[in-house]
């Protein structure tokens, strides 16, 4: 009876997923809709794990150091020298965050306000300059002249009906939505607030919370999938924390290498430029593209010759951070090869947008190599050789060995006798 038993769970289970993979595809709209107030209503807990993950090392480091000083200092030992250590370190990880985040946007609004209403107000002019510019650049060759000012008139005409048919409506319509603006304002900053403090409770007790989904999930897998489950969990924290990590602090030396050099150049709309290129660097491969294409417009208009200057100066920069910097900082981090990289960009970039664009490379590295382990145990399973590099100009597989058989060259003399073999991967005779 044990083994009907067994059949008829099997049948019932299998069963019962078809239901649930048909109603997920029936009632997708709904089920998306689900999921997503699920996750409104749950924002400020995955806030507060995420600054709780960001802020952890920090935290870390600072409670070692004092747990280490109130013990040379004071001999504090046992439950009072990590309770006081844990509440000081505690208080100094958030105090130095927020110190940090006030003091850059202290430095950086007021300047990026300065260079946006400088470049809103002196646009007009900025554009006649462009246009006598053309003047005189074309006053040569007439025709050439003409058609180039019919364009940019035409241009102009366009920008100007834009602004008459769709975007003043637009703004008018837009004005109706403010109270929403800051309702979501509020919303926001009340999520924040309930996600710091429960970042502060993650923080607290993370190695409480660890221990218990460790014993979780040994319970419910078992010695041989939850060992598994934990060395990808190691792998997974290991690829997050230093890719992100690597990636924001190279992202903002590239923002202060502009910020020194931008000036110097004499280049306009500096801080409003550095700001772009920083941020938009924090994207793998597309990240310079992004920044340098609204920089260089934003120059241009100012001044043309500029612009050329600027274009030259980042091809440089990138170059430098892709070729010195960047692989300094973040080292071999994910494994992934160029093509891959690109991928994992386009994929998860156009299903989670910006926030897909920057996590895309470290997750899909960690598919990646899920997908890895899938194929190098069913090799050894089969009895096949598991380097990639043994499975070059394969021909067939041996089925008595299990060896890869190559492909063979015969070459011939001039008068078509064969004088010997050759492997067509460059490996020898075969």
């Amino acid at each position: 009876m044990k083994k009907y038993f067994g059949w008829g769970a099997t049948v019932v289970v299998v069963g019962a997923l078809t239901l649930l993979i048909f109603f997920c595809i029936y009632k997708f709209e709904e089920l998306a809709e689900g999921i997503s107030r699920l996750i409104s209503i749950l924002m400020p807990v995955i806030l507060g794990i995420g600054i709780a993950y960001v802020l952890s090392p920090a935290y870390n480091w600072l409670r070692g150091k004092l747990r280490r000083l109130l013990h040379r200092t004071f001999r504090w030992r046992g439950r009072r020298a990590l309770y006081c250590a844990d509440i000081l370190a505690m208080a100094g990880t958030f105090l130095g965050a927020g110190a940090l985040i006030v003091g850059l946007l202290a430095l950086l609004i007021p300047q990026i306000i300065t260079s946006v209403t400088s470049f809103a107000s002196s646009l007009p002019t900025n554009l006649m300059q462009v246009s006598q510019t053309l003047q005189s650049l074309l006053a040569s060759n007439p025709t050439l002249e003409q058609n180039a000012m019919s364009l940019y008139a035409q241009a102009v005409s366009y920008v100007e009906e834009w602004i008459q048919t769709s975007l003043a409506p637009s703004m008018q319509e837009a004005l109706s939505y403010v109270s929403v603006g800051v309702m979501s304002t509020v919303t926001f900053v009340k999520n924040l607030f309930i996600g710091i403090i429960v970042a502060i409770y993650l923080m607290a007790g993370k190695e409480k919370f660890l221990r218990q989904l460790t014993r979780c999930l040994y319970a419910v897998l078992g010695a041989h999938w939850g060992n598994i489950v934990m060395d990808y969990a190691r792998y997974a924290h290991q690829m997050f924390s230093g890719f992100i990590g690597g990636k924001l602090i190279d992202s903002f030396l590239i923002f202060l290498i502009c910020c020194v050099a931008l000036p110097i150049m004499n280049m306009p709309y500096a801080m409003l430029v550095s700001v772009i290129i920083g941020v938009t660097n924090i994207i793998p491969f597309f990240g310079p593209f992004i920044g340098a294409i609204p920089s260089f417009v934003i120059i241009l208009i100012d001044n043309p010759i500029k612009s050329l200057y600027f274009l030259i100066y980042v091809l440089v920069l990138q170059q430098f951070d892709g070729n010195i910097l960047g692989p300094k900082i973040l080292g071999n981090s994910t494994g992934l090869s160029s093509f891959w990289v690109l991928f994992s960009i386009l994929l998860f970039g156009g299903l989670f947008g910006f926030v897909g664009m920057i996590v895309g490379v470290p997750l899909f590295a960690i598919l990646y190599r899920i997908l890895t382990d899938i194929i190098s145990r069913l090799l050894a399973r089969k009895h096949l050789p598991l380097a990639t590099a043994e499975y070059a100009g394969v021909d067939h597989i041996d089925e008595q060995t299990g060896q890869p058989v190559r492909r063979v060259r015969v070459r011939t003399d001039g008068m078509g006798d064969t004088v010997g073999g050759e492997d067509d991967s460059g490996g020898g005779e075969e």
